[in-house]
């Protein structure tokens, strides 16, 4: 076989012509590309962004299940996320809006969505607070704007950063431990602390049991087993980190049991199976 590599100066201008050529098409394919684009992008933004026909005219703001949000309203959506209401549906960034949105504390989950002609459809999940969180060695104060955490029910430690979750929370019990370290606090995240975690427990349970003058107004971490607990009517529980069910129902018994024989209870110790210790005002 004979294999033949041939080069000149005129196959080398034809080569070169051929190269140019083929740049050439793909240079002005590129230019067209570019051109559509612009022409794509000035006239979305001419046609829609632009377009007073498609002004933000209403931001719904509800729940995931359609009902009125507890703690988050308008005010606080607009100033807290930057949302100009004076700009059209689609020159919002719904998922910057929606990223916005799940940095307030009170808001676990968001949806944002568009419904033309000017209508910004905000659906959100909110934390509900449970308790009040202190700790006097970390400077966590009970029912404090400033030096206070709330917690929800799964322990998620959050500040109270608004009006509506200031008017809801200022009567919430307390749950309290005299010494902490430092991480197992933390706002932003679930409460570390064993007593901690068992007076919130104990918050929870109690909110099922206990109603109107029989709910808890603080519990406070005693010691590695036991909690000590009190009333909105002023009874003092001792009570242990372990069958709260049968402790707190012993309390709403021995309580209604009193006002029965018209007396007032002040001091009971829950632990006992039998023979509780019980104190009358």
């Amino acid at each position: 076989m004979l294999a033949l590599k041939v080069s000149s100066p005129r196959i080398l201008m034809f080569d070169c012509l051929k190269f140019g050529s083929r740049f050439l098409k793909l240079g002005i394919a590129m230019v067209v590309m570019l051109c559509i684009g612009f022409g794509l992008s000035y006239g979305w933004q001419k046609l829609f962004v632009e377009n007073d026909e498609f002004l933000v005219q209403e931001v719904s703001l509800k729940t995931m299940y359609g009902e009125d949000t507890s703690f988050l309203d308008h005010e606080r959506l607009v100033e807290q996320t930057g949302l100009d209401p004076a700009a059209t549906i689609f020159s919002v960034d719904t998922e910057q809006l929606r990223e916005a949105l799940l940095d307030l504390p009170e808001i676990t989950d968001a949806q944002v969505r568009r419904r033309l002609p000017g209508l910004l459809k905000v659906e959100v999940s909110e934390r509900e607070p449970v308790a009040w969180v202190a700790c006097r060695s970390l400077g966590i104060r009970e029912r404090d704007r400033d030096l206070g955490f709330l917690v929800d029910a799964d322990g998620f430690v959050f500040p109270c950063a608004s009006e509506a979750l200031w008017s809801y929370a200022e009567k919430l019990p307390v749950i309290m431990v005299k010494t902490a370290e430092r991480g197992e606090i933390v706002e932003g995240e679930t409460i570390q602390n064993k007593g901690l975690r068992q007076a919130l427990q104990l918050v929870n349970r109690a909110a099922e049991r206990l109603q109107g003058s029989e709910s808890l107004a603080w519990v406070v971490v005693k010691d590695e087993i036991m909690l000590e607990a009190k009333t909105l009517s002023g009874v003092t529980a001792t009570l242990s980190y372990y069958e709260q069910d049968r402790q707190l129902d012993n309390l709403s018994r021995l309580i209604s049991h009193a006002q029965e024989q018209g007396k007032s209870l002040t001091q009971v110790n829950l632990i006992p199976r039998r023979f509780v210790p019980v104190h009358y005002r």
